[in-house]
């Protein structure tokens, strides 16, 4: 199967059209700001339309501004304004409007497998705990990074 890239300013409106219309969309997860649970190339993460009303905790699609889209989780909201950040993100946020909130991540597909998010007792909890792991999400990061993914950070490696 041959492979295109595409800019993200280009083909995301595209999956926002196709999630407005009904349909489920899924692609490539780009980026690491979602890790350790979502890791970029490898997984892909499945979009649908947002049937009630988005909720902190929810991980979803935003456009921060035009043609910019995140795939982050939502840390909270205050009338019109909603805060984002990314579950592989130590500091800072992104902020949208309600109405710049454009999918629901409900499915992310691992080696073949996939992982209902609406029915995955562990996405809850990871979903009510990482957050709240702030404080020490760098170590915690760095840990996962260094056992599970084998890398060390670049100031530690020998030059």
């Amino acid at each position: 199967m041959d492979t295109v890239e595409v800019q993200n300013e280009v083909f995301l409106p595209h999956v926002v059209a196709l999630v407005n219309e009904g349909h489920s969309v899924t692609i490539t997860a780009r980026g690491n700001s979602m890790m350790p649970f979502i890791h970029d190339g490898r997984d892909s993460l499945i979009f649908s339309r947002i049937e009630d009303r988005v909720r902190v905790g929810d991980a979803v699609l935003a456009e921060l501004s035009k043609g910019v889209f995140v795939c982050h989780r939502i840390v909270d909201i205050n009338g019109e304004k909603v805060t984002l950040r990314g579950d592989g993100n130590i500091r800072g946020t992104e902020t949208c409007t309600v109405d710049g909130v454009k999918a629901l991540l409900v499915g992310v597909v691992r080696n073949g497998k996939t992982v209902n998010l609406k029915n995955s007792k562990a996405w809850h909890v990871y979903s009510m705990v990482w957050p709240r792991l702030l404080p020490i999400r760098r170590y915690l990061l760095a840990l996962y990074r260094l056992v599970v993914m084998h890398k060390l950070p670049q100031r530690w490696s020998r030059k």
